[in-house]
């Protein structure tokens, strides 16, 4: 029985993130990626994953007409944000408030650089709306198989929207100052991932119980046995963790 995390992203970046620098430290899981959660379904076959892993941002299809913001634009918008002068006025007067005083004034520089990208991204058509429809479908076809969202550009109301979404959990993409410290941070990351993803997907197996029937009825061509599975993941993590499951 193979053991398969399910990764989708519309990122061929982040493919090979996960193809070169995650999938070689969990070499008993084999990882489908796909750009869609259509292509993914076609890769998947006859099989079923223990775990989808899926990117939150990516490209929505809504957006008919994407377009990059101007420089002179955001160089306006950046022209009426805090600056740090307004962060350490006069701070030393609010007593026993100028810690929380000195985190909001420095937050407020931090949120209007959120909200600015927040309407960049809008414009270029890359939001939320990606990751939280492959959600949908993950969970539309394959009941009981938790799904977690693995993101680098996740803001508070991504918190929210993932949260409300019911999905079972939420990784952040490690980030360098570019691709090369990406790529080394993404390795050193790598052997906590996998075992940050086999603990959501025990702690999914009892749902996979329940679902077993629908997987043994078969759809379009798929009849799995998820008891075998289980049996399979559960082997996988008495391996890694050295500890028994019942």
């Amino acid at each position: 029985m193979d053991l398969i995390i399910c990764f989708i992203d519309d990122s061929d970046f982040e493919h090979d993130l996960v193809r070169d620098e995650i999938a070689p430290y969990a070499p008993d899981i084999t990882f489908v990626q796909a750009h869609t959660f259509m292509e993914a379904d076609g890769m998947l076959r006859e099989k079923v994953p223990g775990l989808f892993l899926l990117d939150l941002w990516g490209q929505d299809k809504e957006v008919s007409e994407p377009y990059l913001t101007p420089k002179e634009e955001l160089e306006v918008m950046v022209s009426r944000f805090n600056t740090l002068d307004y962060v350490y006025a006069g701070l030393d007067d609010c007593g026993e408030n100028r810690n929380n005083e000195y985190l909001k004034r420095l937050f407020t520089i931090v949120d209007s650089w959120r909200a600015m990208f927040e309407v960049v991204s809008d414009r270029i058509g890359q939001n939320r709306a990606y990751g939280l429809e492959n959600l949908r479908q993950a969970r539309m076809h394959y009941p009981g198989i938790p799904a977690v969202f693995y993101t680098r550009k996740s803001l508070i109301k991504d918190a929210v929207a993932v949260f409300r979404s019911g999905s079972d959990g939420l990784f952040i993409k490690p980030s360098g100052k570019d691709d090369s410290e990406t790529l080394r941070l993404t390795r050193e990351y790598a052997p906590e991932l996998i075992e940050e993803l086999s603990l959501i997907v025990e702690a999914g197996i009892e749902d996979m119980q329940r679902h077993k029937d629908f997987y043994l009825k078969g759809r379009d061509n798929r009849s799995v046995d998820v008891e075998e599975l289980i049996t399979a993941w559960k082997k996988f993590i008495n391996k890694r963790f050295s500890r028994p499951l019942p």
